[in-house]
């Protein structure tokens, strides 16, 4: 599909590893949210957006409490202000990082430019990215219509298919033997 978007972010390639503040106002680049790990990268409207309101309701509903126990992340970019930020966080009770983008600056970088609000101005396409351990996109979900955005059943399948790759994945006689081999030599 031909997303109105920068046209190198493609299913296979890597997503840019950009740097935003998040909403305590701390500079964070993507590499170092994800951490190693697959995660889910939302691009957002803006609080003021009802899709936006029910999508993070949503993850906070059903996805927050896994993310606490998976591994995988998840970070949502909002061109809203840090007071709104913050607010939305709260309201919400959202624990991931929300990046602050109000100068616009990486939506014209990425492309990815709502122009028919008049009201609010330049705002992003509401996109999900699911990206692998290295920002390798794997899946993009546009969301203009609300039905376009992932539910928390197809991020989760997106992440164990993510997740299945990774050579620890599966259980292991062997790699728990060495592991309890090493957790005894450290005990003596």
């Amino acid at each position: 599909m031909d997303y109105p978007m920068r046209s190198d972010l493609k299913v296979g390639n890597r997503f840019p590893d950009f740097e935003l503040p998040d909403h305590t106002r701390t500079a964070r680049k993507l590499s170092g949210l994800l951490d190693g790990f697959p995660g889910v990268l939302t691009f957002n409207r803006g609080y003021f957006c009802p899709k936006d309101r029910r999508q993070w309701t949503n993850y906070v509903c059903h996805l927050q409490p896994e993310l606490r126990v998976n591994y995988c992340k998840l970070v949502s970019v909002t061109v809203d202000d840090e007071m709104t930020t913050n607010e939305v966080r709260d309201a919400l009770g959202a624990d991931w990082p929300f990046l602050m983008d109000p100068d616009r600056k990486l939506l014209h970088e990425l492309e990815m430019v709502d122009i028919t609000d008049p009201v609010h101005g330049e705002i992003y396409v509401p996109y999900t990215f699911v990206l692998d351990h290295d920002l390798t996109i794997y899946k993009i979900y546009n969301g203009w219509w609300f039905v376009g955005r992932p539910t928390v059943e197809e991020l989760r399948m997106d992440l164990r298919m993510l997740m299945s790759r990774r050579s620890d994945f599966v259980y292991s006689r062997n790699r728990a033997a060495a592991s309890s081999r090493t957790k005894k030599s450290i005990r003596k």
